[in-house]
Parts: C-alpha cells; sequence; structure tokens
C-alpha cells in the first residue's frame, strides 16, 4: 500500500516538511525509537573508518555469521580490529537472508528476508541497508506486494464465496484488486479506508515531530496510549474522526465491527494479510507499517552493471572454506543473501587495511588474524575478568580468550545453545536482561516454493493473477521474477499458528509442497472467472520448504513481542549502553530490536555494537564524530506514566 504522505498521485517520493535537525538523524520516515544516522557515520567515512583501534593485541570474537555478525566484523576490521574470530553454527554464511539459487535464473527462492524497506526508496541515503546497496552496487526493483500498484492480487474467501457471508457469491470466484485501482468489494473498501484514515493521521503528524528535539517526548506520549494493547484491540479500538492536538500522541484506532476484522486478519489494508499479528503488541504494526519499514517494499536482484548485465563479485562459483579448511558454498551475488556475500567477500578499504575481504585475511596469516568457523556452535561464554572472555565452542579443542565478544543469534536460540557463566547479576547481566532473552517471542514461519518455467502473470489471457491472499491453509501466494526469468512462485507464505499447522510436515517437504500446489490448482479451477490451473507452469520438480520453528540455530523467523512488554524490550535495547564496558559482551541483530523480522535492524545494532565497542577499548573517532553525538535510551518506564484525557 503507498502511503499517501510519502508519495505523491502518480507515486513519485517527496519530501516530508520535517528536516532533522542535527545531520546525525534520518529524516522522515525512519524508525521511532532510536533516531541515529548511522547512513552519514558510514558515508562521511566510506574511504576510512568510523574509528580506531589503538590496541592492536585486542581480540574479537563474533557469535553468528548472519547479516548482524557480518556487519559488525566488517567495521570492525576497517576500524583496524584485525584479531576476529566469526563462529557460525550452521554450514553458511548470510542467516536469515538466505537465498537459494534456481539452476539457469537470477531469480532466486527467498527462503528468509524477502521485501526490503528503503526508508522509503533506494537512493534517498536514509537506511544502513541503502549506503551497503550503494556500497556494493546492488540493485533492486520494486516487489509485489498484494494490493500494491505493481501487480493484480486474487482474494479468495469463505470457499470462494466472497467476504459477505450473508450474501455469498452464487459461485465460487476470486475478487481480483487490479494493479491500478482501488478495493474489488465494498466490504474491502470499508476495511481499507479505516487503516487508511487511522494511518494517514498518524503518518501526517508524527512526521511534523520527526527528527526535532521533541520527538522522543512525542513518541512517549503515543506510546502511554498503545503500550498496553495489543493489535486486536486497536483494531476494534473507535476511531476517531481527526487529531485532536489537546491529547498529544491519541490517534484512537481502526474502528472496525467483528466482520471488518476478519476481513483485515486475511487480506490486510491489501498489502497481506495481519492475522498472525493480532495477538502482539499494537506497537509493533505502528512502528513498522506507519514509519516507513512497510513502504515501497524492494526485491534484491543482485550485483549487475549499469547495463543491466549480471556481475558477480569476489570468489564467484569458486572452492571456498572455513578456518578448519571446510568447503562451504560460494557466492552466487543474487537475492538478499547478496548483503552477507558482499559484506564478507569485498575488499575492505581503510588506513588500516590493505584492500583486503574478511575471507581473504581468513586465508592470509600473519598481519591479519581473522577466523570464519562454520559449524561451531558456542555453547559456553563465561567472563574472567576485564576485557577477558571466554569462549567455548563444540568442535575446537579448547576455550579461547576474548577482550570482548559480540552475541547475534536469536534469544531462543541462545538460551537454548549457550551457557552465561561468571557474569555478575546485578552490573554485566541483570535479571531484567536475562528474562527478556528467555520471555522474547519468536513467531513461526513457513515459505513453499516452486521455481517457475513461465511468469503465469504475463501470459496473454491467462486469468491467474500474480498474487493470491486466501483464508485457507495456503495464506499468501506470491509470483516474482528478476530481469527476464519464468521467476518463482512461493505457493504458501504462513506466519505462526498458520506456520504451525504446518510443523507436523516438516519431514515430508515433497509432500506439503505438492499439497499446497494441488490446493491452490484446486481453488483456481473451482472459482468461475480463473478455471485454470497454475501447475502447467510451474516446475513441480524442485520444491523448497522452510520451517523457521524447525531450525535449531534460530528456532524461529522473526522476533516480536506482546503488550506491556515495553521494559523487556528496553533491557534488551539498552544492553550495551549499560552494561557492555563492564561485561566484554555485546548484543548485535535482530534479536535486540523493537522492529522484529527485518534486515535493517540487524544492521543498525550491529553499528551500535560496533560504537559502542570502540568507545569501550579505548579506540578513537574519525572524521568529526564523537561518542557525545550518540543518543542514549534513557529509563523512561510507562508504568509511571498515565495519559491524560
Amino acid at each position: 500500500m503507498v502511503n499517501k504522505a510519502l508519495f505523491g498521485s502518480s507515486g513519485e517520493y517527496r519530501e516530508p516538511a520535517s528536516v532533522p535537525s542535527t545531520p546525525w538523524r534520518f529524516r522522515w520516515p525512519n524508525t521511532a525509537d532510536f533516531n541515529f544516522n548511522y547512513y552519514h557515520l558510514l558515508e562521511i567515512n566510506k574511504n576510512q573508518s568510523i574509528g580506531c583501534n589503538n590496541n592492536p593485541q585486542i581480540k574479537v570474537a563474533i557469535i553468528g555469521a548472519g547479516i548482524a555478525g557480518l556487519t559488525a566484523a566488517r567495521e570492525l576490521f576497517r576500524c583496524g580490529y584485525t584479531n576476529i574470530d566469526i563462529y557460525e553454527a550452521s554450514h553458511r554464511i548470510g542467516g536469515r537472508t538466505y537465498s537459494i539459487a534456481v539452476e539457469g535464473q537470477h531469480t532466486v527462492l527467498e527462503m528468509g528476508a524477502m521485501r526490503m524497506p528503503f526508508f522509503p526508496a533506494p537512493g534517498s541515503g536514509n537506511s544502513v541497508l541503502d549506503y551497503y546497496r550503494e556500497l556494493f552496487q546492488i540493485t533492486t526493483q520494486p516487489f509485489p506486494d498484494p494490493g500494491s500498484s505493481i501487480a493484480d492480487t486474487g482474494i479468495y474467501l469463505n470457499n470462494g464465496c466472497g467476504p459477505d457471508t450473508q450474501n455469498p457469491y452464487p459461485k465460487p470466484r476470486l475478487d481480483i484488486w487490479q494493479k491500478n485501482g482501488g478495493p474489488p468489494n465494498p466490504l474491502f473498501k470499508a476495511v481499507y479506508d479505516k487503516w487508511v484514515h487511522f494511518a494517514d493521521m498518524v503518518t501526517s503528524v508524527c512526521k511534523e515531530f520527526y527528527g526535532q528535539d521533541g520527538w522522543k517526548e512525542f513518541w512517549h506520549k503515543v506510546v502511554q496510549y498503545y503500550w498496553d494493547k495489543n493489535f486486536r484491540e486497536l483494531v476494534y479500538m473507535p476511531a476517531i474522526d481527526r487529531y485532536d492536538p489537546s491529547k498529544p500522541g491519541y490517534f484512537g484506532g481502526l474502528g472496525m465491527n467483528e466482520a471488518e476484522s476478519k476481513l483485515f486478519y486475511t487480506i490486510g489494508a491489501g498489502d497481506g494479510g495481519w492475522g498472525a499479528f493480532y495477538d502482539i503488541s499494537c506497537l509493533y504494526p505502528m512502528r513498522t507499517l506507519l514509519f516507513g519499514f512497510g513502504t515501497n517494499h524492494q526485491l534484491i536482484q543482485g550485483t549487475f552493471d549499469g547495463q543491466g548485465n549480471f556481475a558477480p563479485g569476489p570468489r564467484y562459483q569458486q572452492r571456498i572454506t572455513d578456518s578448519l579448511d571446510r568447503e562451504f558454498p560460494s557466492p552466487g551475488y543474487v537475492g538478499v543473501q547478496t548483503f552477507a556475500e558482499c559484506l564478507f567477500y569485498q575488499p575492505v578499504t581503510s588506513e588500516f587495511v590493505e584492500n583486503v575481504s574478511l575471507y581473504e585475511a581468513s586465508k592470509t596469516k600473519g598481519k591479519y588474524d581473522v577466523n570464519l568457523y562454520l559449524k561451531n556452535p558456542v555453547n559456553r561464554i563465561k567472563y574472567l575478568d576485564r576485557r577477558n572472555v571466554e569462549i567455548t565452542s563444540a568442535n575446537l579443542e579448547s576455550p579461547r580468550n576474548y577482550d570482548l565478544v559480540i552475541l547475534t543469534p536469536t534469544t531462543w536460540a541462545s538460551e537454548m545453545g549457550m551457557a552465561f557463566e561468571g557474569f555478575d547479576p546485578k552490573t554485566q547481566l541483570p535479571f531484567d536482561v536475562t528474562y527478556s532473552i528467555k520471555e522474547s517471542h519468536w513467531i513461526s514461519s513457513c515459505k513453499v516454493f516452486y521455481p517457475l518455467n513461465q511468469r503465469y502473470w504475463e501470459i496473454t489471457g491467462c486469468p491467474i493473477p500474480q498474487l493470491i491472499s486466501t483464508d485457507t491453509y495456503l495464506q499468501g501466494v506470491y509470483g516474482y521474477a528478476v530481469k527476464d526469468d519464468p521467476g518463482v512462485l512461493l505457493v504458501s507464505y504462513t506466519w505462526e499458528d498458520d506456520a504451525n499447522k504446518f510443523i507436523a510436515e516438516s519431514d515430508r517437504s515433497e509432500q506439503l509442497a505438492k499439497q499446497c500446489l494441488d490446493e491452490l490448482d484446486k481453488i483456481l479451477i473451482e472459482c468461475e472467472n480463473i478455471k485454470t490451473p497454475v501447475s502447467p507452469y510451474v516446475d513441480t520438480s524442485r520444491p523448497a520448504v522452510i520451517h523457521w520453528a524447525k531450525m535449531p540455530n534460530y528456532r524461529g523467523c522473526a522476533k516480536l513481542y506482546r503488550e506491556m512488554t515495553w521494559n523487556d524490550d528496553y533491557a534488551l535495547l539498552r544492553y550495551n549502553q549499560k552494561y557492555s564496558a563492564n561485561s566484554g559482551l555485546y548484543f548485535a541483530g535482530e534479536a535486540f530490536s523493537v522492529e522484529g523480522g527485518w534486515t535493517e535492524p540487524a544492521l543498525r545494532t550491529a553499528l551500535d555494537a560496533v560504537i559502542h565497542a570502540i568507545a569501550n577499548t579505548d579506540g578513537t573517532f574519525l572524521n568529526g564524530f564523537q561518542y557525545s553525538d550518540y543518543p542514549k535510551y534513557d529509563d523512561w518506564n510507562p508504568f509511571d506514566r498515565k495519559p491524560k484525557g
């Protein structure tokens, strides 16, 4: 869905009214809780580094070779921290940026992160992802979200009888939300209009405060009204006609009735169902959909030159081994995983390293001591004394000691797989932190993919819409393609309870994929306005299925949170600021953010860990940046405050 507060009627981006009061703040739209312009920090140091390591003997351990771990490793390496060990429990790098190549195509099966926000568009220079996209010359194209201007969306409800259970269609059919049109049914339009009314009110008010000195106080007023409510409550909460400045931060709710709520559960506001998130804090969709995460999503193509030709980076299709000489997948430079591959294989430029990548440094011992240990889960982190933290890994002969350790896995994976020993429960790893690690909510997600032989949505006379939203167990169906490829079919994309229905089938991936494809064919054939199966356009010999809840190194797909957990979330957000100097332990990754399910928070928390690591190891910041420029999380507590009015 296009946010009218950010885009004109033709879809072009337009600058918001509010201009940041300092260059260290991002422009609207951006994250609600912590506004620091990491893009500016990286850009002014593009040819050198964020800071300078004044002690070359410092040893760094990074647990996890996902996007957060690799970002932290690369930026610390640029700063002259050249003794780095990266521990990864799986057989590959990239974490939940996981792109499976399809033979003969540049289009990949995106098993994890799939649609990227750039706040609000590539080239706006308003996100860390955009910085690395520019740096590595990674190309993108608009992602086909349901209800967007990119693709037609079919909506299948009530066995094809439509959204009105009192007046069902005489024969099953798909409602078609045309890519250049509005909602195809008055009931859909009523749902859509209520969401747009709420969203436009919030964004139009927030963008005027955003980036200014009073933003944090205003955001806290918003939190006072909404932090103790889940998303379902927001859907039913009465709407208000217009914003009342005498009640700052209060925007009412969506004002839906029960029938409308059930439609919103399945179709969202045309951007895909939101039912999986009904029982989480309403601050999550407010923080994401309304602050730039839900706008103008991009599909990552990979590394292509200015003429659109594939331009793979270093070590493409070469034999790749880790520091124990164990082979692992070579870089493909297509899909979202391109970011992880570029972070690891593209050369680093700074005054401290000589045009060498992390991978090359891991193979060139002497001046650098960088190691990547795959299939090496860390099972114990033990504090010994200041700048002396011991790590025990499953497949290394003896424990190893480090000055600082950056932890990036999901909180559930850390809780289930690691022991934390020797940390003082008051000054290094307090109860509110360990409690939040244990109680963080991770949602399930399942994806069922097939490669396509042909783009069915571009075939003359083929009535099948590119995207389909259903109230069946399929939930979301997506077709997408890069360049001139046939593309791929995400035949079922499910979250939370809908994904949990598939867990029993986790040992029967091919059967599950076939069942999903057969169900989609059945729906399409029985609909009077379609009557065409999709399977003739599908390469049925190569299905791919992933259950993120079944992956032991993740135990979930995205970190979310329920209502009234503000303090629990902030215990993790503030950890680096409050405790890392004393503990030697740093948190990075989506697991420690409040915008779960996105790549951008993983990048930002990685840079947060890097900034605190430099400050805490007596490093020097460069090119005008000072640690005092970096904002602090305060100890604001909504339990102690009640909204007025």
